[in-house]
This record gives C-alpha cells, sequence and structure tokens, in this order.
C-alpha cells in the first residue's frame, strides 16, 4: 500500500513540475512565428458549416505569414460581419461580438430567410470568409 501512495505522489508530483504541456505533443504549426510577423493572409475556420435554424456557431480568425506559419495578431484590428444570399431582404443575421477578439458567434435572426450565409473576418485590411449554411 504505501509502494502504491509513494507511486502515485511521484505522478501527481510530476505532472505539477511538468504540467500538462510536457504530455501532450504540440501540433505542427501551431506554434507562432516570433521572427517573420508580417501578416500575409489569414483564415476563418471552420471554413464551412451547416446549421438548424436557432442554432449558433462560434468562428475563430488565425493570421498566417508567408511561410505559412501563424502570426499573433492585435485583436483590436479584428471586424466581423455576416452576409445573406440576398443583399437586399436586410438584416438576418448577426455575429457577436463584431470588432476586438479572434472569435465570433454567428447566428441567424430570421426563420424565413435560411439558405446560404457568409461569416467575414477583416483584420487590416484582409479578408477572409467562412460560408454557412442554414436549414
Amino acid at each position: 500500500m504505501k509502494k502504491i501512495c509513494l507511486l502515485l505522489l511521484i505522478v501527481i508530483f510530476s505532472f505539477l513540475i511538468i504540467g500538462c504541456s510536457g504530455v501532450t505533443p504540440n501540433t505542427p504549426g501551431d506554434e507562432y512565428d516570433e521572427q517573420n510577423t508580417q501578416v500575409s493572409y489569414i483564415k476563418v475556420t471552420p471554413a464551412s458549416t451547416e446549421l438548424s435554424f436557432g442554432q449558433s456557431k462560434k468562428f475563430e480568425v488565425k493570421a498566417y505569414n508567408s511561410e505559412n506559419k501563424l502570426v499573433a495578431m492585435d485583436a483590436s484590428k479584428i471586424k466581423w460581419t455576416c452576409t445573406y444570399e440576398c443583399i437586399a431582404c436586410g438584416v438576418v443575421c448577426n455575429v457577436s461580438p463584431v470588432t476586438g477578439s479572434a472569435q465570433t458567434t454567428f447566428k441567424a435572426t430570421n426563420p424565413e430567410k435560411t439558405g446560404s450565409f457568409e461569416v467575414w473576418a477583416n483584420y487590416d485590411g484582409k479578408w477572409a470568409k467562412a460560408n454557412v449554411t442554414v436549414n
């Protein structure tokens, strides 16, 4: 019994010192490039999704340099918007927050207007979108 308690204590102590990052390997491309910080393009993820009316979906924007490596973003420069297939239909969707965040949540607002929507992110003059189908 003493051996099990001692082993358990060692394992817990190891996790406290090493932390979770020591156990979980990093995915290639997850590290930020601190050398080349010039943004070449941005991406919104997920790139496409399908929802039922009444559901909402969270989107995230990330910036990449010319070497396809992540670049840190200034959240105050991020703006979000959404559009619907019918421009003359008025406001039939919203995103929140609209500015200042690398993430936003999309929601269609009119049950009579379903179909194709787009969620757009703008960062310092660069645009990226995600396609959303609402049924």
